[in-house]
């Protein structure tokens, strides 16, 4: 199976990830899914059936997750669309590891204040300067939906330079998305109040919170959809036909986890909120040190001004997230995570939708256009030419392989160093032998390799 390597950081991934979550269903140093506890309290009933529960949840889990990697072997020979679905799916894996934890923490942070297993010097948590925070949370502007409408219009208005018809229906779909996402945005900022609580503070926190959150989602969808309608219309126009139906409805289906899963985190996000506030109903609530600990792993304490402290679940260390220095460095590392998987994403997908192209000048120049790796030279510098029928073995030095095609710079057995633009199995390929190293071109077609073979030859031969 091509691309079989993306498996292998999935599998660590998912063994190292479910081995720890699972730890956490044993007492360590009196805690227990991330709340302190009493040694009579880890004997207690109720705690027992909670640990239960706790590994029949990771179970269930850990086989769903194994199904969702099922269409990953359906992409065959396809590179961009298997390194695009390995990131969307160790990312959805990396976010939705923690849920069933999650679940399971609140309810034993439930039990430790009901029976008081309080451990250590017991405070009063205030909920009131949350709520009063939480309640002047504003609608993000609506100008921001001004991004994903300038990526519309500028392929429509492109579109009436070069009369292209499929790139003006491309930005006027994309921007009825956007539209279609505002009317989204303005209803949501409009939704009927909730009621969650006696306490009218706590209903206005809740739903303004919410508000907010959902408000910042729907720009964001809309400008991923303008990106994505562009890719879209270069996939359509440089290489639809290499695609089968299977690895169409693949890709579908891949775009389509991206806004669901965006959904699925705004949803959890106001999900949790309704959680802590609505049980405490605005009141304060006593507490010991779980309480600087969100969700029993993420560790918050304005007191502290330490940006690294000792994980509570794992092995190692965790971000103080009340710290500048821990914001930073948690949303900069996020940031710089986008950076650098957006363009590799985007290059795998251009590179398996853009050959190599070939072309001779008048003045002798041999030019060579893909990507990044723009090759040429004369063809007075040219010692050989020949059609083999193989390649030999070698490795890349600094350019892009896959299973299906190697471009860029590469060393080779018995040639040396060597600039490859082949299609690896559709022989034949043309060999170029320059002074200090070797050109080696072919086209997916057998018929056009040798016509540019002969078109090359005729301009060495005097």
């Amino acid at each position: 199976m091509n691309n079989f390597y993306f498996v292998i950081p999935a599998v660590i991934a998912y063994i190292s990830i479910l081995v720890l979550f699972l730890k956490q269903a044993v007492p360590n140093n009196q805690i227990l899914f991330g709340v302190t506890l009493p040694s009579h309290a880890l004997e207690d009933e109720t705690m027992k059936k909670l640990q239960a529960e706790y590994k029949k949840s990771y179970t269930i889990y850990g086989v769903a997750m194994l199904l969702s990697l099922v269409p990953f072997f359906f992409l065959g020979q396809y590179f961009s669309l298997s390194l695009i679905y390995m990131i969307v799916w160790l990312a959805a894996f990396l976010y939705t590891s923690k849920l069933p934890f999650n679940s399971i923490h609140y309810k034993a942070a439930a039990l430790k204040r009901e029976n008081e297993w309080f451990v250590g010097e017991k405070r009063m948590i205030r909920i009131d300067t949350k709520i009063t925070q939480l309640k002047k949370a504003m609608l993000v502007s609506p100008y921001w939906f001004l991004i994903p409408a300038l990526l519309s219009i500028v392929p429509i208005l492109l579109s009436f330079q070069n009369k292209d018809v499929l790139l003006r229906m491309t930005g006027i779909a994309s921007l009825a998305m956007t539209v279609i996402l505002y009317v989204i945005y303005a209803a949501f900022g409009n939704m009927k109040t909730k009621v969650y609580s006696d306490n009218i503070d706590i209903n206005a926190a809740i739903n303004r919170a919410a508000r907010r959150y959902w408000s910042m989602l729907w720009p964001i969808l809309a400008t991923f959809e303008s990106i994505n309608a562009y890719v879209a219309y270069l996939i359509l126009t440089t290489g639809s036909s290499s695609l089968s139906f299977t690895q169409w409805m693949i890709g579908i289906v891949m775009v389509s986890l991206v806004p669901l899963g965006s959904i699925f985190f705004v949803h959890n996000k106001v999900r949790a909120l309704e959680e802590s506030l609505a049980e405490t109903d605005g009141e304060a609530i006593p507490s010991d040190d779980d309480g600087f600990w969100i969700n029993g792993s993420t560790y918050y304490n304005p007191d502290d001004k330490s940006v690294m402290v000792p994980k509570r679940v794992g092995v190692g260390t965790t971000l103080n997230m009340a710290t500048r220095g821990g914001k930073w460095i948690q949303y900069g590392g996020m940031a710089l995570a986008l950076l650098i998987i957006l363009p590799l994403a985007a290059f795998a997908v251009q590179s398996d939708h853009t050959s190599p192209a070939l072309t001779i000048a008048d003045s002798g120049t041999v030019s060579i256009d893909y990507p990044l790796y723009d090759y040429s030279f004369n063809l007075s510098d040219v010692k050989g030419i020949t059609l083999e029928e193989s390649l030999p073995n070698g490795f890349r030095t600094n350019g892009t392989a896959t299973a299906e095609y190697a471009r860029g710079s590469f060393s080779l057995e018995k040639l040396g160093a060597a600039k490859l633009y082949v299609f690896k199995n559709s022989p034949p390929y043309i060999f170029i032998q320059l002074e200090d190293h070797t050109v080696i071109f072919n086209e997916k077609d057998a018929a056009k390799t040798e016509a540019i073979f002969n078109e090359l030859k005729a301009h060495i031969t005097p």
